[in-house]
């Protein structure tokens, strides 16, 4: 491998842990703003790249969490308001089994990133 080639793949990578660490931001400290930067970086990663593969995944999961997080508000809301005690049950569930599911594939993510790799195997 040349040193264009290696340089290439090293920013690759960079570019990759640095989108799937955003991710990571998005489903725990800064959610929300983290998904924006997101989403800008569409603009700016290569088509068909390490980076890419990566921002794809992110996005994705990202937008699954969120639609997850609505669903359980929502029946939250539907099955006794905020004042029911089962609103506890289906907050501390949540947390506990399926936004923890968010984050360690977004973890699991950003290895993949260090690692050189793409999300799936090809």
């Amino acid at each position: 491998m040349n040193l264009q080639a290696r340089l290439q793949s090293k920013e690759q990578i960079k570019q990759a842990s640095s989108i799937a660490l955003w991710s990571i931001l998005n489903l725990t400290f800064l959610p929300v703003l983290a998904f924006i930067i997101l989403l800008f970086q569409l603009s700016k990663v290569d088509k068909n790249s390490l980076a890419d593969g990566h921002l794809k995944f992110a996005i994705k999961l990202n937008l699954f969490a969120a639609a997850a997080l609505i669903f359980v508000s929502i029946l939250m809301i539907a099955l006794g308001g905020f004042n029911s005690g089962w609103t506890w049950v289906f907050v501390i569930t949540y947390f506990v089994l399926v936004h923890t599911i968010f984050i360690v594939l977004a973890v699991w993510a950003l290895i993949r990133a260090w690692a050189g790799n793409t999300v799936f195997k090809q």
